[in-house]
C-alpha cells in the first residue's frame, strides 16, 4: 500500500480497516481484496474458509499478507481481533471462526461504544466494546451507548458494505444485507451524538467495570471471594455469569431496586434498542445482555455476591435466589447446582453450598461442610476408615463437655452420637453405617434425633463447625491411638483383684468390695477403648442407674496415687495385649475450637486449686461445686478426671490409727511376724491379743509384709458351721443378741452377722429391739426371698414389688399409689441388688414393662408366704 495507517491502541481490525479505506478513499471491498481479505460469496461455493467478520480471528498467513501490505506487525494484527481475549472473555471456535454466544457472554456481532471517545479518536473503535462484558467507559465516566441515536439500530451487526467508502465515527447500518450494492442506502447518523447515562467517579458501574477489566487483562480473578483462591478470568466470569442469568430471570423488575442503583435501573426501563434477540428476551442472562445498562445490573448484582471477602455475606446475599423458583425451572438442591451454567468454578459452588446450607438436613450439612468451607463429599471409603480409627466410639469428654447444651441430651447419649457425626463429614455415609464403623455405641436414628435437637436448641452452627474443624484436624494429623484396635481387644483379663489391691495399697485408698473393683474395671474400660461404659464386661444387668452413678463419682474422686496407678494398669494390659507406643488416653486440642460460641461449659475456667478445696473429703461434692463456680457437673467431673484432687488430711482418729499401727510395725516386723504366724502356728486373734490391737489390724500388717493367710482359725473347722435353724432360734426366737451368741462360738461378731446374711435372717437395727414387722413371717419364708427378707421394711418392699408388677410403667405404678417414680425405682432397685438379679424389664417405646422370669417366682413366693 502506497498510503499506511497505523492502528490507535487497542483498536479493533475492522475499525483499522474501515479507517483504512477512509484515508484511501476507495470501496471498502476493493481495499479487502487488495490485503488479501475477500469477501464472503453470498451463494455458491461454501467451502471457503471465509469468515463473516474478520475481527473474530485471523489465519497466520492472512495476518502475514496483511503484514506485508500495510507494515503493521501480524502480532498487532492478531490482536486487533477478539481471538487476544479467547479463553479470558469469550470463546472462539478457531476452526469455524465463530464465537460462543453461549458461554462467557460471547457477541457474534453488533458493539456498544462510547460517543466521548469516537470523537476523541476521530471515530475509530476500541476492540473490548466488542466484548458483552463491556458496558461503561471508565475514562469517560458514561454507560456505553448501545445503538445509533438515528436509526436505533446496534453498530456493527454487519460488516460494512464493500461497495462503499467508510466514515469512521458514522453508522454504517444498511437497510437490507440482502442486495450488497451502491444502490442500498446506508444510515450515516453520527454516533457521537449519541446521549447515554453519565457516573460519577465512585459510582459502583464504573467500579465494577474496572474490576472485570483488570479481571480480563491479567486472566486473574483475585477479588472478594477469589482473594483466598485466585480463578482464571473465564472461571470467574462464569461465575458471574451464572448468577447474573438467574437474577435476570428470578428477579422481578419491580425488586431489582435492592441489587442496583437506581439511575442504572432508570437508564434500563427507558432503553430498548432494536433488534434484540429472541433467545435474549426469552431467557435473561443466557446470552450476553442486549444493553449495557441491563449488563450494569447483572454484573453489579452479581459483585453483591461474588464481590464479598466473606463466605457467610455472600451465601446470605444469594440465598433469594436459591429458594425462589421460576415457573418451568427446578428447585435447587445440592446435587443440581451444576445446572446454573458451564464452566463455573469452585468458588460458586462454595458459595451456592453456603446458601443452601439452612435448608439442608443437619447431616447433609455435614457432608457438604456448609458451615465452614462447602465442597461436595469427596472422602473415599479408605479416608473414612482412617478417620475412624481415630475415633472413639464416644467423642472425647473434654469435647462433649463443651458441645453440650444445658437442657440438652445427657453426655452418654450425645458423646456416640457426635462422634458418628464426625464420620459424616465430606462423606456420603448413612447414619448407621457411620454408627456401625465406630463399634454401634448408637444407631442411626439416635444421631438423627441428637443433630436436630441441636438445632432446635440453636447451637447447631457453632456445634457443626466445630466437628468439621474436628473431621480435618483427624485427616490431616491423625491420632496417637488406633481406636479400631482399641475396639476389638479382649478386656475380660482387665485389672485383676490382686493388681487393683495392690494399686489401692500403694495409693492409700480403700478397695472396698466386688462392686467397687467392677466399677474400677468399667472405667478403666471406658477410658482405655473409648466405648461407652454400658459395653463393658462387668457392666450389671440389674441397678443400671446407680451403677453408673458411683461409677461417674468414682472416676470423678479418684486421688493421683490412685490415677498414677490405674495408669501403670492400662499400660500394662496394652502391653499384654501387643499395643506398644500408644498413649492411655488423648484428646485432640481443644485451641480448634476457639472462637466458638459454643453452648457448654469450658472446663478452662475452673479455678483447680479451689475446687480441689471444695471437694476435698466430702462425698457429694462435685454438684456443690459446679454451683459454685456457676458451670456443669460434667466439667467438674473432667477437671477432677485430669487434676485429681489430692486425699483429706486424715482426722485425729485416722492419725491415732496411723501411730497404732507404725507401733504395731515395729513390733511385728516381717521375720518377727512370720516367725510366730508360720512357724510357732499362732492364730492372729493371739498375736492381736498379744500386742493390744485387733485381729483385723494384725491381718493388714500381714498382707502389708507379703504374708499369705491361713483359710481360718484352726477351731475354726473344729468347730464347724453355724446352721440356719439354730441362728433363727437364738437369734429370732429366743431374741438373743449377735455379740452372745458369736462369744458361745468363739468367733467374731462380724462373723455371725455374715452367717445371718448368708441364711437369709433380717439384721435387727442397732440399738434397738426385734423389729416385729422385719421379723413377721420369716420363719415360713420360700428360699428364694431369704436374700430379700432383711433390713427395716423388707415386707413392705416386697409388697411394693408385688403392687408395681401391675401396671405398664412406673410412672403409671408412682401416679396411682401415691408415691414418686425415683422412690419406686430406689426399692425396685435395693430388691434387684440384694437378689443379684433383674426383676423386671423396664418398659421402653412400644413395649410395657414385664417381669422377668425371677421376677415371676419372687412374686409366686410372696404370695406364698402371706397365703401362709
Amino acid at each position: 500500500m502506497p498510503i499506511r495507517l497505523a492502528p490507535v491502541a487497542g483498536e479493533s481490525l475492522d475499525s483499522w480497516l474501515e479507517a483504512l479505506s477512509h484515508r484511501l478513499q476507495t470501496r471498502h471491498g476493493d481495499v479487502l481484496a487488495a490485503l488479501g481479505l475477500p469477501a464472503r460469496a453470498r451463494s455458491g461455493n461454501r467451502d471457503l474458509d471465509l469468515p463473516f467478520d474478520w475481527t473474530i480471528v485471523l489465519r497466520d498467513h492472512e495476518a502475514g499478507a496483511l503484514a506485508h501490505a500495510t507494515g503493521v506487525n501480524p502480532q498487532q494484527l492478531h490482536a486487533m481481533t477478539l481471538a487476544a481475549f479467547d479463553g479470558r472473555a469469550v470463546l472462539i471456535n478457531r476452526e469455524r471462526r465463530q464465537v460462543n454466544r453461549r458461554r462467557l457472554w460471547g457477541r457474534a456481532t453488533g458493539s456498544r461504544y462510547c460517543p466521548d471517545c469516537l470523537a476523541e479518536s476521530s471515530g475509530r473503535w476500541q476492540l473490548d466494546w466488542r466484548l458483552g462484558w463491556s458496558f461503561a467507559c471508565v475514562r469517560h465516566h458514561r454507560l456505553l451507548a448501545d445503538s445509533c441515536p438515528h436509526c436505533a439500530r446496534t453498530p456493527r451487526l454487519w460488516p460494512f458494505s464493500r461497495y462503499g467508502i467508510p466514515t469512521p465515527g458514522y453508522c454504517g447500518y444498511r437497510s437490507s444485507r440482502s442486495a450488497d450494492s451502491v444502490d442500498v442506502s446506508r444510515c450515516t447518523g453520527d454516533l457521537t451524538l449519541a446521549k447515554t447515562l453519565c457516573l460519577p467517579e465512585d459510582h459502583l458501574a464504573l467500579t465494577a467495570q474496572r474490576l472485570l477489566s483488570d479481571t480480563i487483562e491479567n486472566d486473574r480473578a483475585d477479588f472478594g471471594l477469589y482473594a483466598r483462591l485466585p480463578q482464571p478470568a473465564a472461571v470467574a466470569l462464569s461465575d458471574l455469569r451464572a448468577i447474573a442469568g438467574r437474577i435476570l430471570a428470578n428477579v422481578n423488575p419491580a425488586d431489582l431496586s435492592a441489587w442496583a442503583p437506581k439511575d442504572v435501573l432508570e437508564a434500563h426501563f427507558t432503553t430498548s434498542p432494536a433488534g434484540i434477540h429472541h433467545r435474549a428476551q426469552a431467557r435473561p442472562g443466557f446470552m450476553a445482555p442486549p444493553t449495557a445498562a441491563i449488563t450494569a445490573i447483572a454484573v453489579i448484582a452479581t459483585l453483591r455476591i461474588l464481590g464479598e471477602t466473606r463466605l457467610a455475606p455472600a451465601a446470605k446475599a444469594l440465598r433469594p435466589l436459591i429458594t425462589t423458583v421460576r415457573d418451568g425451572t427446578e428447585k435447587t438442591t445440592a446435587s443440581n447446582i451444576d445446572t446454573w451454567g458451564r464452566g463455573t468454578g469452585l468458588v460458586l459452588r462454595t458459595v451456592q453450598l453456603a446458601a443452601l446450607g439452612p435448608s439442608l438436613r443437619p447431616s447433609d450439612q455435614l457432608r457438604f461442610r456448609t458451615l465452614a468451607t462447602p465442597s461436595a463429599p469427596t472422602n473415599t471409603s479408605a479416608e473414612i476408615s482412617r478417620r475412624a480409627c481415630a475415633l472413639p466410639s464416644e467423642l472425647w469428654p473434654s469435647w462433649v463437655v463443651r458441645l453440650s447444651p444445658a437442657d440438652g441430651a445427657y453426655p452418654r447419649i450425645l458423646a456416640p452420637a457426635l462422634a458418628a457425626s464426625v464420620l459424616l463429614v465430606g462423606s456420603r455415609l448413612e447414619l448407621n453405617a457411620a454408627s456401625a464403623r465406630l463399634g454401634e455405641a448408637c444407631d442411626g436414628l439416635t444421631v438423627s434425633r441428637v443433630l436436630q435437637l441441636l438445632q432446635e436448641k440453636q447451637c447447631w452452627e457453632p456445634v457443626a463447625t466445630a466437628l468439621i474443624r474436628l473431621a480435618n484436624y483427624l485427616d490431616n494429623h491423625g491420632s496417637p491411638i488406633d481406636y479400631r484396635r482399641r475396639r476389638r481387644l479382649d478386656y475380660a483379663d482387665l485389672l485383676p483383684p490382686g493388681q487393683w489391691k495392690a494399686i489401692c495399697r500403694e495409693a492409700g485408698y480403700p478397695p472396698g468390695g466386688e462392686l467397687r473393683i467392677r466399677i474400677a474395671r468399667c472405667v478403666l474400660f471406658r477410658r482405655l477403648s473409648g466405648m461407652p461404659l454400658e459395653s463393658a464386661p462387668e457392666f450389671p444387668m440389674a441397678g443400671v442407674a446407680a451403677f453408673r452413678a458411683e461409677a461417674e463419682r468414682f472416676a470423678a474422686l479418684r486421688t493421683p496415687l490412685l490415677s498414677q496407678g490405674l495408669d501403670y494398669a492400662s499400660e500394662t494390659f496394652l502391653a499384654q495385649n501387643g499395643v506398644h507406643g500408644e498413649a492411655v488416653n488423648w484428646h485432640p486440642p481443644t485451641d480448634l475450637l476457639d472462637g466458638l460460641d459454643l453452648p457448654g461449659a469450658d472446663p478452662a475456667a475452673i479455678d483447680v486449686e479451689r475446687l480441689h478445696r471444695l471437694v476435698c473429703g466430702r462425698r457429694n461434692a462435685v454438684a456443690a461445686a459446679a454451683k459454685v463456680f456457676g458451670t456443669s457437673i460434667e466439667a467438674v467431673r473432667l477437671t477432677l478426671e485430669e487434676y485429681p484432687a489430692p486425699p483429706a488430711p486424715p482426722s485425729a482418729r485416722a492419725c491415732a490409727i496411723l501411730l497404732v499401727r507404725d507401733a504395731v510395725s515395729q513390733k511385728l516386723a516381717p521375720d518377727e511376724f512370720r516367725r510366730r504366724y508360720i512357724d510357732e502356728h499362732q492364730s492372729l486373734r493371739a498375736i492381736a491379743l498379744d500386742v493390744g490391737v485387733s485381729r483385723n489390724t494384725v491381718a493388714r500388717l500381714a498382707i502389708k509384709h507379703g504374708i499369705e493367710l491361713r483359710e481360718g482359725p484352726q477351731d475354726y473347722k473344729r468347730r464347724g458351721v453355724v446352721e440356719r435353724d439354730w441362728l433363727f432360734e437364738q437369734y429370732v426366737t429366743r431374741r438373743r443378741t449377735l455379740p452372745e451368741i458369736a462369744r458361745e462360738k468363739g468367733m467374731s461378731t462380724a462373723n455371725m452377722a455374715r452367717w445371718a446374711r448368708t441364711h437369709g435372717i433380717p439384721l435387727r437395727p442397732r440399738g434397738g429391739a426385734s423389729h416385729h414387722n422385719a421379723m413377721h413371717g420369716v420363719d415360713a419364708a420360700p428360699e428364694i426371698l431369704w436374700p430379700l427378707l432383711h433390713g427395716e421394711y423388707a415386707l413392705e418392699r416386697l409388697r411394693r414389688f408385688a403392687a408395681v408388677s401391675a401396671y405398664d410403667t412406673l410412672t403409671a405404678a408412682a401416679a396411682t399409689l401415691g408415691t414418686t417414680q425415683s422412690a419406686l425405682t430406689s426399692q425396685i432397685t435395693r430388691l434387684e441388688r440384694d437378689l443379684g438379679e433383674p426383676l423386671l424389664v423396664r418398659a421402653e417405646r412400644g413395649s410395657a414393662m414385664q417381669l422377668t422370669e425371677t421376677g415371676h417366682a419372687v412374686l409366686a413366693a410372696l404370695h406364698q408366704l402371706d397365703d401362709r
